[in-house]
């Protein structure tokens, strides 16, 4: 019986990593090698840092892979050794951008904390010290709300990264790391990830201007104040960035008296460019729908995505130049361009930092001088 399962875990991990039980029975032996492929499957598959397989015993269960790999102090939240990578990338991201700003002499605005979070009227305040006009909204496109709050979120100097590998099983969407000059928030892209990226990208602001850096999952978007089970951080963020995306004072309650549930969570979305989720958590907040309505709303929401992505087709590709400005910033993008222009850094550094081929750089910087 004992030999059946051994076998049945074999050939389970075999079908895995992608080769015959076999050959993994020799590779368990020492007699066979796995290819440089295999050994980053098996690493996916089972969670592992690919450097595991290198070392020249097995790692102890407290083993942590190298101190620069831990999770930035002050953080709260799931501990992923890919997560980590990507918090770490951001920390030296920082770091080449202060670099570089200093030496192009850059004026470093300090980031300014939120007074009062109980103040009146305080998404309002918020929009004013961003710069936001409700006239900005009439014209606006549901599909460029995001890029508009990010640069402005950005012009506020804080340093907005994305990132399509933070890892799904970490269950995170956004993390935001507190600095007195350029904080940073990082944000999950791709996937259905990315109809929650507005209402992230502020939760991560509104951790920023409490100076609290923090780890967030992506439960935390339908969460109410009032729910026990949710930490009074996290609720006291999402409280923050729904005043902020739709202050209180501007809805005309009148308007929604008589409609339907439906209707109040389409008119709210439409007249403040915000997703369906989002106009529900705040119809809720508001009272303007019951928990009941709410619940049914956030089921119709989930039922409607899942059909959207089983629907969802190829899409077009996006040039690699757009996809590293979106996961740098235009503040860093830009600082980056601007310091090769002017001989700060040579072409191979810049294609290094920025991720892109040698023959792109020029091309881009033309395009900065335009």
């Amino acid at each position: 019986m004992l030999a059946k399962k051994s076998d049945t875990r074999l050939s389970k991990a075999a079908d895995a990593i992608g080769v015959s039980s076999d050959t993994l029975a020799l590779v368990e032996s020492g007699k066979h090698c796995l290819t440089l492929n295999q050994l980053r499957n098996a690493a996916e598959k089972y969670d592992f840092p690919l450097g595991y397989f290198y070392l020249s015993s097995p790692p102890e269960k407290s083993f942590k892979p190298i101190p620069d790999f831990r999770v930035e102090p002050s953080l709260h939240g799931v501990d992923h050794y890919r997560l980590n990578l990507e918090i770490k990338k951001c920390r030296e991201r920082r770091n080449i951008f202060i670099d570089l700003a200093a030496r192009l002499e850059m004026e470093v605005k300090p980031f300014q904390l939120l007074p009062d979070e109980s103040a009146r009227n305080v998404g309002s305040l918020i929009r004013e010290r961003l710069g936001v006009l409700d006239t900005d909204f009439n014209t606006l496109k549901f599909e460029d709300t995001y890029a508009y709050w990010k640069n402005i979120i950005e012009r506020d100097g804080v340093l907005v990264y994305e990132s399509q590998y933070i890892p799904d099983k970490s269950g995170v969407i956004g993390a935001a790391m507190f600095y007195d000059t350029y904080p940073i928030i990082l944000i999950k892209r791709g996937g259905n990830f990315n109809e929650r990226k507005l209402f992230t990208l502020l939760h991560e602001y509104a951790h920023l201007l409490l100076g609290k850096s923090a780890i967030n999952d992506a439960g935390a978007q339908v969460v109410r104040r009032d729910d026990p089970s949710v930490d009074g951080l996290e609720a006291r963020c999402n409280a923050l960035a729904g005043e902020i995306l739709i202050p209180a004072e501007k809805i005309d309650l009148s308007v929604y008296t008589g409609l339907a549930a439906a209707d109040k969570m389409e008119l709210l979305s439409r007249t403040f460019k915000v997703t369906y989720t989002t106009a529900a958590v705040c119809l809720r907040k508001l009272q303007l729908i019951s928990n009941t309505e709410f619940i049914h709303l956030l089921d119709l929401r989930r039922k409607a995505n899942e059909t959207k992505s089983q629907s969802k087709g190829e899409g077009a590709r996006i040039p690699r130049e757009n996809l590293m400005r979106l996961d740098m910033g235009r503040p860093m993008f830009k600082t980056v361009l601007e310091a090769y222009s002017v001989g700060l850094l040579d072409i191979f550094d810049t294609s290094k930092i920025l991720n892109l081929r040698v023959k792109k750089i020029d091309g881009l910087v033309s395009g900065l001088r335009r």
